[in-house]
């Protein structure tokens, strides 16, 4: 076989995969769903709200802790003892970003508990 086939036989079964998981899970869920509802159960579990942190929010702290990065990677710079390499200065604003994304979480968390 060519390479023009076999890369077409495995896109064919990559997105024949991923349709046939996506129909049997749905289908699964909504077989669930309806002996629950033939057995009278309440069903408002499957339907509520969750409370959940704004996108724009998350961003927003994301965005400072990367400004933070940029801060002492500029102090550094700026007073710099020793030669700072390229690697060190993005892996502190990888860092700060992290920190960030990890306060976010904990800042959405207690919103989450209450339900």
């Amino acid at each position: 076989m060519n390479e023009e086939t076999v890369i077409a036989i495995m896109v064919i079964s990559l997105f024949s995969t991923i349709f046939f998981t996506l129909y049997y899970y749905f289908q699964a869920r909504n077989k669930e769903r309806m002996a629950l509802i033939e057995a009278g159960l309440d069903l408002s579990q499957f339907y509520k709200k969750k409370v959940q942190i704004s996108q724009w929010l998350r961003l927003g702290i994301l965005a400072v802790g990367i400004g933070i990065g940029l801060f002492i990677v500029g102090l550094m710079t700026q007073y710099q003892v020793q030669p700072i390499t390229a690697v060190l200065k993005v892996s502190i604003i990888v860092l700060c970003g992290g920190i960030a994304m990890v306060v976010a979480s904990y800042i959405d968390k207690p919103k989450q508990d209450k339900d």
